[in-house]
């Protein structure tokens, strides 16, 4: 990548804006030091770093290592033999082993595996924590060496606290002996001695060593002769300590050298976590997203904004206008090029696509709602006046000095930004340059951005296979820049409308618009067409998707008020059918019970009752038939599909799970019944047309099986209706006879031949009980005791009617 064109993108100014939002200083140094890379591979595991910090704060919880400082100076001195780390380069140390610990904590505890690549990342950490254990048990924090750093020192400590207060005990008592007056009856230090103020007209009356007068020379500091020894013994103590302190440090420090390799590792870490997380709060400050790296050389960016400028503008309250562009591809242009008035956005345009290239090659996200971008080998720009007075150059030689170099350096793989092409000489050299370098850039198959005045780079463009035009809209009623880009179109200059605007003279103006040429003219009344035309077609799109956005909305909403409708209704027929099926067994008994002749009365029961549960079962399969009907038919006004074509009867099998018009879950496929089908739809048998029947589970339909909708109608069964036994053991007699009458009328529904009922053995109330039940119900044919081999007198068999 050229250095120049990071400069030029203002590259620099976005690392400062992230690595302010680092916690430490190694964080901040990781992002000073991101650069574009071409590993595509290496930038996606970054991005996926990213991603994940994105979440984890999204979450609630940050990562910060506040307090850490630079480890790299007591690094380097690890190195360096002998050397002996003081107390504060040893509590450093121990703040980056905290750091490391915290990271391997907070990550090994992610038990849902949602952070998982920092999660390895944060594996290769090495455990310090017993040393860290130790630096803490040494080092106070504050820097002084702890008592408890050595039972040795310990020792040496509690000499000299014992020492001091011999010395001051003999000196205070020689004090009192003299009876000196108030202000002179101290101890203090003088050269790491204790002493005593003595009057300089009494010195002699103190035998001892003078160490010091007072500034008047009034009074003077003498160590007594019965304190030199003391005092002695204090000084070899002191001597004592520094020297067990500095092997304290000496074998810290040892320590810490022995794993010099793990803590540079946990350095690096540190740093390069910080730097992920600094990312994502830019991320999620600035709105970004992680790029999507192309293959070929297809620029997309939408809704892109640049950051640099955005960081400016949000102090004032104001906010970046955002830009779309697509370049490259089978369907877009490989060059762009952007005209416009002067402080329209030209410029800034460059370096937003600039910038979200080098950004993403740099493992930033980029700010934009969607970024799709290749891997550029070179980003190469050419922005601003380089008029150099010390080189002897023009603007207009700067420029072409930019340029050549730019050409020889450019590839298929590169990206090209140059601004204001040919300005800087006569015209119409500058516009014939400039559409000559646009064709040597186009031919070598870069991307490129170019701004320019010149009407002849705009004439290029419209006529040239693989260069597209785009304008920097400007509000001609309101002479304003509204730094929308709108591609497809080429701008215009609008000098003289901003010349009006600023204060010229309205007679210079005239004239100014008198030179014109009528070509000209015409050319800026067809570009002012076509920006109008563009604004009518943009605004009569956002009307559609406003009109079906509320379509939408409206049609959702009919269709959940129709679906409570319907179970509703589905609800209130099974509560009717419930209902007449009691009323009319209630009936069919009360006219057996007017019959006196018990022999007569039980065949006409028997006959009865098959006839009775044959008509209840075809009641209940043509009011679920004609269920599922209704609901086919008015669903389609909600925009069920009308293509599915029924399954032809010859690939219907028993047991096959097959799809019905109307029901959202697959039924069971029972038997053929002329051009009836029986089916079995979850708790419920039913008898439906073969038309209704509109494919077979795991072949793909004519239509979306996602696209049909419906709602399902649902029996609400107190057993399994697919059982073929019911135990009943622990039930009062009462209780059993209420379970087994519900269980032989869905048996029956099902077309049980039989059922078996396990009551045990018991006292043989129960048996009895159900035995006068079964005998008289009218879906039993006969009972009888099942086989010793499968229960025996435990387990009543109950054959039904057929």
């Amino acid at each position: 990548m050229s250095r120049r064109a990071e400069e030029l993108l203002e590259f620099d100014q976005l690392k400062r804006i992230i690595s302010g939002m680092s916690t430490c200083a190694p964080g901040m140094q990781a992002v000073q030091s991101l650069e574009p890379s071409q590993d595509a591979n290496a930038l996606n595991a970054e991005f996926a770093l990213v991603g994940e910090a994105v979440e984890h704060l999204r979450g609630g919880s940050d990562l910060g290592f506040g307090s850490l400082a630079d480890p790299g100076p007591w690094l380097a001195r690890l190195a360096v033999p002998g050397s002996v780390f003081s107390p504060d380069e040893l509590l450093r140390a121990a703040t980056l082993m905290e750091a490391s610990a915290m990271i391997r904590q907070v990550f090994r505890d992610d038990d849902e595996q949602k952070f998982r690549w920092l999660a390895r990342r944060a594996a290769v950490l090495a455990d310090l924590r017993v040393l860290l254990a130790a630096i803490h048990h040494a080092v106070l924090p504050n820097g002084e060496i702890s008592d408890d750093a050595s039972p040795k020192l310990g020792r040496i400590r509690a000499d000299i606290a014992e020492a001091r207060q011999k010395i001051r005990r003999s000196l205070e008592g020689i004090l009192r002996a003299r009876g000196e007056a108030g202000g002179e009856d101290y101890v203090t230090l003088r050269n790491d001695r204790f002493v005593i103020p003595v009057r300089a007209s009494e010195q002699r009356s103190v035998p001892g060593v003078v160490h010091a007068a007072s500034a008047t020379g009034q009074t003077v500091f003498v160590e007594p002769l019965d304190a030199i020894d003391l005092n002695n013994r204090l000084v070899q103590l002191s001597e004592e300590e520094t020297a067990e302190i500095a092997r304290i440090l000496d074998e810290l420090t040892s320590r810490v050298r022995e794993q010099e390799e793990p803590l540079a590792r946990a350095a690096a870490t540190v740093a390069h976590f910080d730097s992920i997380f600094a990312r994502a709060r830019f991320a999620r400050a600035y709105d970004c997203v992680a790029p999507e790296f192309t293959v070929g050389n297809r620029l997309d960016l939408r809704s892109a904004r640049n950051p640099v400028l955005e960081a400016t503008l949000r102090p004032q309250g104001r906010k970046a206008v955002p830009l779309s562009v697509a370049l490259g591809g089978e369907a877009e242009g490989a060059v762009l090029v952007i005209s416009g008035p002067n402080t329209g956005g030209k410029t800034v345009a460059l370096k937003t696509v600039g910038l979200a290239a080098l950004s993403a090659q740099s493992g930033i996200p980029v700010a934009a709602d969607c970024a799709e971008l290749p891997i550029f080998d070179r980003v190469l720009a050419d922005i601003g006046d380089q008029q150099s007075i010390a080189a002897d150059l023009s603007t207009f030689s700067a420029h072409m000095l930019n340029l050549k170099s730019m050409l020889l350096s450019a590839t298929a793989s590169s990206l090209i930004l140059v601004d204001e092409m040919g300005t800087g000489t006569a015209p119409e050299e500058g516009a014939a340059l400039a559409v000559a370098l646009l064709e040597e850039f186009r031919e070598r198959g870069a991307l490129m951005l170019a701004t320019t005045h010149h009407d002849r780079l705009k004439a290029y463009a419209s006529t040239t296979p693989g260069v597209v035009n785009a304008a920097m809209e400007f509000d001609e009623e309101n002479l304003r820049p509204t730094y929308r880009l709108l591609v497809g179109v080429p701008g215009t200059s609008s000098g003289i409308e901003i010349a009006r605007r600023l204060g010229l003279p309205a007679r210079a103006i005239e004239r100014a618009r008198a030179a014109l040429s009528p070509e000209m003219r015409e050319a800026h009344d067809l570009i002012a067409y076509l920006h109008h035309s563009r604004d009518q077609i943009d605004a009569g799109r956002a009307g559609l998707r406003t009109e079906m956005a509320e379509l939408e909305t409206e049609r959702n909403s009919l269709r959940g008020e129709w679906i409570e409708t319907q179970k509703k209704r589905i609800a209130q027929l099974e509560r009717n059918f419930a209902e007449t099926e009691k009323q009319l067994r209630a009936e069919i008994e009360q006219m057996f019970a007017g019959i006196k002749d018990r022999a007569l009365r039980a065949q006409i029961e028997k006959q009865a009752g098959r006839s009775a549960a044959k008509l209840f079962s075809d009641a209940r399969a043509e009011a679920d038939a004609a269920v599922v009907d209704t609901l086919a038919s008015s669903q389609q006004d909600l925009g069920a599909p009308e293509t599915l074509k029924p399954v032809p009867s010859e690939q219907l099998v028993p047991g096959l799970r097959i799809l019905v018009k109307g029901l959202k879950q697959p039924a069971v496929f029972r038997r053929l019944q002329g051009q009836m089908a029986e089916i079995e739809a979850g708790p419920m048998r039913m008898k439906i047309p073969l038309a209704e029947i509109i494919g077979i589970e795991g072949e793909q339909p004519s239509a979306s099986r996602a696209e049909r909708r419906g709602i399902s109608v649902h029996a609400q069964p107190s057993a399994n209706p697919a059982a073929e036994e019911i135990n009943v053991i622990g039930c009062t007699v009462e209780e059993a006879i209420a379970r087994v009458d519900k269980f032989l009328d869905q048996a029956a529904l099902a077309g049980k031949p039989s059922v078996r009922i396990i009551h045990g053995y018991g006292t043989g109330a129960l048996r009895r009980g159900l035995a006068e039940f079964l005998g008289s119900h009218l879906l039993v044919e006969k009972i009888h005791a099942e086989a010793d081999d499968r229960g025996g007198n435990a387990v009543t068999v109950a054959e039904l009617q057929s």
